[in-house]
């Protein structure tokens, strides 16, 4: 006797690697990081690397790195740079200044620690002058004064008939500490 609720017996139908209604991917050219990286001022160093097309790196006497990496399609380019393995040191003085000092090496990008910026490629018309930007205004400054937060905006394109419309980056609201209660 057989159980009504029993299924019956099928044959699984092969499984293909995408679904048929994905349409092809997208993949933006994008040239290689030699021809689009900047020259940074002495003493930052670029260091040829074995496929100078998807990354490109550089290095400091402090310890610092930065590296740029080609994402997988080229629709982005990922940056980052490391804190190199020492602070700077606290100098000799009243204690005020010791204490400025102290604050300015916690604003800062910690020992070994990684800040990152991506850039889309996508709608950049000027790829070499757009990575110099990120480099010069995102990630240097890190060493110094890490930001809270990344503004993340994509770059005008140049067939864009109105250049102003572009969206602006979302901003976030400053939570304020709270006072202890009395």
């Amino acid at each position: 006797m057989t159980d009504t609720l029993d299924r019956p017996g099928t044959t699984p139908a092969p499984r293909r690697r995408r679904p048929t209604f994905a349409g092809p991917r997208d993949e933006i050219h994008v040239p290689p990081l030699d021809h689009i990286t900047p020259t940074l001022e002495p003493p930052w160093h670029k260091e040829d690397t074995d496929t100078p097309d998807r990354t490109a790196t550089y290095h400091h006497p402090d310890g610092h790195h930065i590296g740029l990496r080609i994402q997988p399609r080229g629709l982005a380019i990922q940056t980052w740079i490391t804190a190199g393995p020492d602070l700077p040191p606290i100098p000799d003085g009243t204690a005020i200044e010791q204490a400025e000092a102290q604050a300015a090496n916690d604003a800062r990008l910690q020992p070994g620690r990684t800040w990152h910026a991506t850039i889309p490629t996508r709608h950049t018309d000027d790829l070499p002058t757009e990575v110099g930007r990120v480099l010069r205004d995102q990630l240097l400054p890190a060493l110094t004064k890490k930001p809270k937060r990344v503004v993340t905006t994509a770059p005008k394109a140049a067939h864009d008939p109105n250049p102003d419309a572009c969206r602006a980056p979302k901003q976030r609201a400053v939570l304020k500490e709270k006072e202890p209660l009395k």
